[in-house]
């Protein structure tokens, strides 16, 4: 369900997720700053809850964020702030989690990964624009599963000498 208020739609996710579903909550990079206080009210739960025996586990809450700070279309200006992402860095990594996806396939491999995690904060930043697909879905998966990696195709790097650049690179962004 969508309507145009980032508090009831956290929310109704946080309901939903405390019936033992699974559920992703859409949102603009720039406004989704609104539900700040709420995300910090559920990380606070969360690390009470991992606490408590009797509490069986929920499914993570997780975020997709779009229309993110490097698009700067016709509506750029009012777009540009990516604090969310810092806000939730800010918090315990045992608690949450960011995922910058370089490409579709690998969008898909992180969005299974959070969509079967449990007790986290998921937040998922991923341009609604046409990309190149770098990687197979089977290529992203070894690549998520590593956390990092290093694209042959992309660099001269043989492994007999130290290379002279490395370009670290995080998500859909070149």
């Amino acid at each position: 369900m969508e309507i145009l208020s980032e508090h009831t739609c956290q929310g109704w996710l946080e309901g939903y997720l405390l019936t033992g579903r699974h559920g992703l909550f859409s949102c603009y990079e720039a406004f989704v700053h609104i539900v700040d206080s709420m995300v910090n009210q559920h990380i606070k739960w969360l690390r009470v809850t991992r606490r408590l025996p009797w509490r069986a586990p929920i499914a993570s809450l997780n975020y997709l964020l779009t229309s993110h700070v490097w698009r700067q279309d016709h509506n750029g200006f009012s777009h540009q702030d990516p604090g969310f992402v810092d806000h939730i860095l800010n918090k315990s990594p045992e608690a949450v989690r960011v995922y910058l996806p370089p490409d579709a396939n690998t969008l898909l491999s992180v969005a299974d990964h959070a969509l079967r995690s449990r007790d986290y904060v998921n937040v998922i930043v991923a341009g609604k624009q046409p990309c190149f697909d770098w990687l197979t879905l089977e290529e992203a998966r070894v690549h998520c599963a590593r956390g990092a990696g290093i694209w042959d195709w992309a660099g001269t790097e043989d492994g007999t000498r130290e290379p002279d650049v490395v370009l670290a690179c995080a998500g859909d962004v070149p």
